[in-house]
Formats: structure tokens, sequence, C-alpha cells
């Protein structure tokens, strides 16, 4: 075996290849192989696992009404093609003799990380917990597509994963998705919550008092049209500041909290009924996530880069192909490309919703049909 150096990358250069055929293996050292808990809060659990020369891969789970579990290969240099991964429970050194045992296949895709969830993540981590090595086999676009083995070692697992566990355990049962669109309803002309209403606000501001690295909170207040047009509008400021108070409470600075008032417009039901009017008395809370988060937004188009922050592109539709192509909207589209890299196409989270979209939902949640139709 010797060392050898490609691509600003150290790594080990074996001599007729492993016994899988890999002619380039990463591994941590015995001396090095370290598993910290790198994250742990009521949001997100991250247990890291640093592998010289290579980059790092990590367990993750965060906050939800499901317990989940992802597993990620987080390289140095982003994957330049879209490749699958051979995963393999593998013996240590010091027990020969005992065969590779097929876990997985893990798709890789063009710059982004390789993922596996849920019950693929469960079992590698079965796999380390009874002290076997994780083996991930694929062709390496940097060293010509020749065979490369990335080796995940069983040393020091056991304790930290443990400790991650206890972190799983205390994780909220809800996720920013569930609070990002709240609906609170109220009784009959007054300011107080219905039961269901204070049980959503308490989520909320409990979820928010551990992250509150909001980029903006909206309080929208709507009455039903029950009473007099200038009463119905007072209700509504009163509501709003009420919730507003409220919020404040979960540490959101107070400049970041919108307040809309709009009285007796935008109903989403009938006021001829009760049901109408008790779903029309409503205040719809709306959160956007921080510039971090909101860059996991699905785009399209260049156009669309829009979503994420990133400025002078709104009208890039209507420009040249050139313009299009310019360096300056390329390395736009790069700075998002880079941002997305921790995460699969399959876990990015939809644009937010529009006004007319949140009615819509608002009604749905109220049983009620959608007048947007």
């Amino acid at each position: 075996m010797k060392t050898g150096m490609m691509s600003c990358m150290a790594l080990l250069l074996l001599a007729g290849g492993t016994a899988s055929g890999a002619e380039y293996e990463f591994k941590a050292p015995i001396s090095h192989s370290v598993w910290n808990l790198e994250e742990q809060s009521r949001l997100t659990c991250r247990l890291v696992h640093e592998i010289p020369d290579y980059g790092r891969v990590s367990f993750t789970s965060s906050a939800s009404k499901n317990r989940n579990l992802y597993f990620n290969m987080l390289p140095a240099l982003e994957s330049k093609n879209t490749h699958d991964v051979d995963v393999r429970a593998i013996a240590p050194s010091y027990r020969p003799g005992i065969p590779d045992n097929p876990l997985s296949t893990m798709k890789n895709y063009k710059f982004f990380s390789g993922e596996l969830s849920d019950q693929n993540a469960w079992t590698l981590t079965s796999a380390l917990s009874q002290g076997r090595n994780l083996g991930f086999f694929y062709n390496d676009w940097y060293y010509q597509n020749r065979p490369v083995q990335v080796t995940v070692t069983a040393i020091n697992f056991k304790k930290s994963f443990r400790q991650f566990t206890e972190c799983m355990n205390n994780l909220l049962p809800y996720s920013f998705e569930d609070v990002a669109f709240t609906v609170l309803t109220f009784d009959d002309d007054t300011s107080d919550l219905t039961p269901e209403s204070k049980i959503r606000l308490d989520r909320l501001v409990t979820y928010l008092s551990y992250d509150p690295s909001v980029q903006e909170l909206v309080i929208d207040s709507y009455s039903d049209s029950f009473g007099t047009t200038e009463h119905n509008r007072e209700a509504s400021a009163r509501r709003a500041n009420m919730i507003s108070k409220y919020i404040e409470q979960s540490s959101i600075p107070r400049d970041k909290i919108v307040r809309n008032s709009y009285g007796e417009k935008e109903h989403i039901a009938s006021n001829a009924t009760l049901q109408g009017r008790n779903s029309n008395r409503r205040v719809v809370i709306s959160v956007k996530p921080s510039t971090s988060v909101r860059t996991k937004f699905n785009y399209d188009s260049p156009a669309d880069l829009s979503t994420f922050g990133v400025e002078g592109v709104n009208d890039m539709s209507a420009g040249s192909e050139e313009d299009i192509n310019s360096d300056e909207i390329k390395g736009k589209a790069d700075a998002v490309d880079k941002s997305l890299a921790g995460m699969s196409p399959a876990r990015r989270p939809a644009p937010p919703m529009t006004p007319k979209e949140m009615n819509s939902q608002a009604a749905r949640e109220g049983g009620l049909p959608d007048l947007n139709k």
C-alpha cells in the first residue's frame, strides 16, 4: 500500500486494489475515528463522522410528527455526475473471513450529497452498532471513473449513537412545515381563541422559542360580517395585536412581526351560516424562514432564483438567451446550487404559498368549500 496524491486530495492508492476491487480507499485511521454529536437541540440532532481527505458522513433527525432519520455522504468535492453507490456492511480487519453484507444502493445526484432515509438509514446504524464497518463503492469522476471505496468505521460509534438517540427522543413532535402556516379561530364577537386554536398557537410559540431566526412573521386578521364594518375592522385589529404580543414571548423581535387587519375582507365562507362566520373570524399566521432555510426551495428556471433572495433576476425571463447565460447570472445560480448541495431533490420543500393559496388552505382546514375555485 502506498500514499498517493490526486485532484488536490490525499488518499490511499491501493496496490492491487482492495478485496472489493477498489483502487482508492478513504478511511479514518483508528486514532482519528471519532463520532461527534455536532448538533443537539429540540429541532435537530446530527451525528458526524469525519473522513480525512474525503469529507464527512452524517446521521440527522429533525423535529417532525413522524420519527425520521437521514444518512448523508458529504464529500469535500461535489459530485460531477449522477451515479449509484453500492452500500455494504464489511467486517473489520481483525475479523477476517466474514463476507460483505449488501445493504442498499444509494443514488448520488449531480451536485447533491448521497442520501439514505428511514429504514435504509436505520439499517446502517444497526450494522455499525454490531461493530461492522460500512463500505460505499462507486466509480469516481475525479479519478477517471475508477472504483473508489469510502469506509465508515464503527470505532467509537455506539456511545455517540446512544447520545444521538437520546437527542432524538427529545425532538419536538412537529416540524417547521407544521407551524409555518397556522390558522386560528375565535369565539363569537370576542378575542378569545377556540381551544383548538390555543393549542396551535402554543405549538407555534414553542417552535419559535427554539428557532427565532425567522425572516418575517405575518399576522393576517379577518372578521365575519356580523356587525358594523367599523366594529369588525376594530375587532380584527384587536385580535392581531393580541396574537402579536403573545408571539413576542418566543423571542421573535417585534420588528420582524407584520400585522395586517382586513376586517370583513377576504371571506373564505358564507356569512349566512354560523359555521361560515366561525371560519371567517380568523387569524392566519405565515412564517418566512431565515435565508438559510429559504435557499432550499425548488427552482426550475433562472427567474425562480428570486425565491432564494437573489436580487436582479426577476425580469430574466424577458431577456435574451445571451443575457440569461451571462457570467453574472451564472454566478448567482451557482451560489444557489451550492446552498442546495446538502439536500437531495426529494427533500426540498415547496415555495411559500400565495395569499390566494393561503385562503384556500384555511377553507380546507375549516371543512368548507374553496371559494377561490
